[in-house]
Formats: C-alpha cells, structure tokens, sequence
C-alpha cells in the first residue's frame, strides 16, 4: 500500500530526467522540498534503460549542481524562512514511493543479490517486531532503479510504534549477530565521504559509528535505516520558522529518547553559547548522520543554523539546526 504524498525517503524523478530525494515532512503548496541525488551524465556510472546518471555526493556538490541547472528551483521559503530547493509539482513526472517501491520488488522478485538481501532483512525485522509491509519502503538506488557497485540496503519504516518497534528488532539482530558493525574499510569510506562538509572527531569516530544498529551490514552488504515518525507530511504553516543566523554551543544531552528518528532530536541543558544570539532548548537534523550519535549525560559540541520554532498553540523555542549548512557540526566530548 503506497503512502502518498511525498515526505523523508521518496524521490522524485523530474521531466527532465534527474531524480531528487525529497527532504522533510513540510512541503509548501505545489512544491516539494528535494535535492538532487542522481542526474543524467554520459559518462555516469549508473545506468537504467540506457539513460546514464551520476550520483551526487555532498551538500555542497548538490548545491553547485542546482546552481547550474536548475537555479530557479533555490527559492526563499516564508514558513521555514530559509533559501531551499522546492521543484514545483508541475515539474514531476514521476513520485517514487518507497512502500509501494518494496511492494513492487516483492511482486517482480528481486533481480539482484542486493535487491534479494534488501528484501530478508525487511523480513527478518518485521518477523520480530510483528509489523505489516506497509509499515517500511525501500530508497536508495534500488528505488529508483540504479543499483551499482557501491550500493546499499535503504530501508525506511513510518510511523512511531511502527519505528520503535523496528529499532528493538534491530537491537536484538544486533544482539545475536544476525547485522555486523560496519568494517574498518566502510568507516574509512563513510568519513573521507562525510568530512567533505561535515566535522568530525576522528578519535571517536570509528568507535560511535560501529555501536549504531541503523547502519551496518546484513548478509555482507552494507545498510543504513531511517525512521521517520510520520506517514504524512505536516501542515504547511501550523509551524512557522524564524531564522536567527549561525550558533555554536556546548551542552548536556538530557533527553535523547528522540536521537533514534529522521529528524533526530536532543533535548539540551547546561547551554553554553560559543557563538551566536540564542540559546537553543534542543538540537535537532535531519541527516541520519546525527542519528544515535550522542547519549543522555554526554557533553556535546555543535554548529548549526539557529531557529525560533512559533507553535500553533503560540508557544515558542529556540532550537540548533545542524546539517543544513556545510560546516555544521556535533560532535561529542571527553569529560
């Protein structure tokens, strides 16, 4: 059963042939918030159909790329007042939905060892936290048809009891060695990969990413699972944002009930400004980067964009919003 509106793991494959991943649950009007994952390239490394595309890589590789090709995608967005890619719906010629993307993989059967592991490890965590297919989808290359070399397992479960119920079943895999750490060769790839627009303390680096259950490798290929509290998108306005400009903090993580989601969020106490107008109440991502990164008790550092959150209701708090720009980041310290 598809979801339908797009939201957090869908792409979207534009008229002009390059495919977007849609980013987030709020999306204004006849607009989608996406950036560019995959574009048409001669001398690209994914093919399907015998059309061939490249992968885009960093924040700042997307970026320049929009820059290029599709400028008047960048548009200043009222509601989370920040400059975004919003492809017009009009601009869409197809929606790409991960649970109705497993569900055809399923009824076609897989057609590669990747496509075949991808669909026993849905098994195995559905099995053990009783959930129905429609819970969970697939993203990534095998979505939208462009399986390569490098490829992984993109998983994506929905809805809240259905992704705590999910993150159990993977702890418990874990446990029993059914999924493996993420190899030292992996994690070598993954931080040459993310310090292009991403700090990171490479002391503890190695040791943090290979405790994470939503990554790792299943059956000799590597994944990585989000979990994304919705099935739906929000509302557009009943949430406003108001940009503050850049902050950089320490603090405690007091509450990381919420680290395991996309978007991730820590609650904060003890904040220390380094730099910026406000104290942030939490932090919060939605690059799963961040996900399952730091613990209840830890002393953090981070850098990110600094936002006051206007409620529905009339409340209001300040929140640090790291991944959106590059040079962001959150990294845990030594006491």
């Amino acid at each position: 059963m598809a979801l339908g509106e797009p939201i957090e793991g869908f792409l979207l494959q534009l008229r002009q042939g390059h495919i977007f991943e849609v980013k987030g649950l709020i999306h204004p009007p006849g607009h989608v918030v996406a950036y560019p994952k995959y574009v048409l390239d001669p001398s690209g490394d994914r093919e399907r159909g015998g059309v061939r595309y490249r992968k885009l890589g960093s924040l700042r590789e997307k970026v320049a790329f929009i820059k290029e090709h599709v400028p008047h995608y960048l548009v200043h967005d009222p509601v989370l007042d920040e400059v975004l890619c919003e492809p017009p719906r009009s601009d869409v010629a197809r929606i790409l939905d991960p649970v109705g993307g497993l569900g055809e993989l399923r009824r076609s059967g897989p057609s590669s060892t990747l496509a075949l592991a991808s669909l026993e490890l849905v098994d195995e965590v559905l099995d053990r936290a009783n959930l129905r297919w429609s819970d969970v989808g697939i993203s990534g290359s095998i979505l939208a048809g462009l399986e390569g070399p490098s490829s992984d397992i993109d998983l994506v479960f929905y809805g809240h009891d259905a992704c705590l119920e999910a993150y159990e079943a993977l702890r418990s895999m874990r446990e029993e060695g059914a999924t493996k750490p993420l190899g030292l060769e992996e994690l070598k790839a993954i931080f040459s990969s993310r310090s292009r627009d991403t700090k990171h303390d490479r002391a503890s680096f190695f040791t943090r990413e290979r405790n994470k259950v939503l990554q790792g490798t299943f059956r000799g290929f590597p994944y990585s699972i989000r979990l994304v509290p919705s099935r739906g998108p929000e509302p557009y306005g009943a949430t406003r944002f108001r940009k503050l400009g850049v902050g950089v903090i320490k603090a405690i993580i007091v509450d990381a009930s919420r680290s395991i989601f996309t978007p991730c969020i820590y609650r904060l106490g003890n904040v220390r400004l380094v730099e910026g107008p406000a104290e942030p109440s939490y932090l919060t991502s939605f690059r799963m980067r961040f996900c399952e990164h730091a613990w209840e008790g830890e002393l953090i550092k981070a850098r990110g964009k600094l936002e006051e959150v206007l409620r529905p209701d009339g409340g209001a708090e300040v929140r640090l919003l790291v991944g959106s720009l590059p040079g962001d980041y959150f990294m845990p310290l030594a006491t």
